[in-house]
């Protein structure tokens, strides 16, 4: 009996010892704090900023999407959100993940739309890369969509079109004008059943 009470004893005092020596070595993050009569961080505008903003969409118990941006200025009163130096991961359904950044952007909280602006590059895990200066992303019926010019390429192809829209649950784009686009075959020879003189 005397040993079981030793035992005891020493499982506790490890407990609370790995417990202490987890406190000190793990603090707990300290988030800053506005005191009372002190104003939010603003810019030449006046209107409150946020300096780094992460926002991730769950449907059902599964993400979406998230966005990142280095910089954020909220409107109340029209529920948009103007962001500096955005970055946009789209999580597809049957694994994968599809990037998006741009210089600017505007997420509408109202209408839950996404538009990224200037220098707006877009990748995949499989090397699939989208260019443009503009695009929209509607959650409401999951299309993204640009009237600007679109340079799509890949490994052997480059495709390049006046306007897109990618219908995103049928897996779908549609180059909407002017498409012009160059293919670069695998491997040596001639191509597939031509035949060389």
């Amino acid at each position: 009996m005397k040993r079981l009470r030793w035992i005891i004893l020493a499982v506790l005092v490890a407990i609370v010892a790995g417990a202490g020596a987890a406190a000190l070595l793990h603090q707990p993050a300290q988030l800053p704090v506005i005191k009372a009569g002190d104003a939010a961080p603003t810019d030449s505008d006046s209107r409150p900023r946020l300096r780094g903003l992460n926002y991730t969409h769950v449907e059902n118990g599964v993400r979406k999407w998230s966005l990142k941006a280095d910089k954020a200025r909220y409107e109340e009163n029209t529920g948009m959100v103007y962001l500096d130096r955005v970055a946009v991961e789209f999580y597809q359904d049957k694994g994968g993940t599809v990037y998006l950044s741009g210089d600017q952007g505007v997420y509408n909280q109202k209408t839950n739309s996404i538009t990224l602006e200037g220098n707006v590059d877009g990748h995949t895990a499989d090397g699939n890369r989208l260019l443009t200066s503009v695009i929209t992303y509607r959650e409401k019926d999951k299309t993204a969509e640009t009237d600007a010019e679109v340079t799509i390429q890949g490994k052997q192809y480059k495709v390049i079109g006046q306007g897109m829209l990618v219908l995103v649950e049928q897996n779908k784009m549609i180059l909407k004008n002017k498409v012009r686009s160059i293919f670069t075959p695998e491997g040596k020879g001639p191509p597939p059943g031509a035949t060389v003189e």
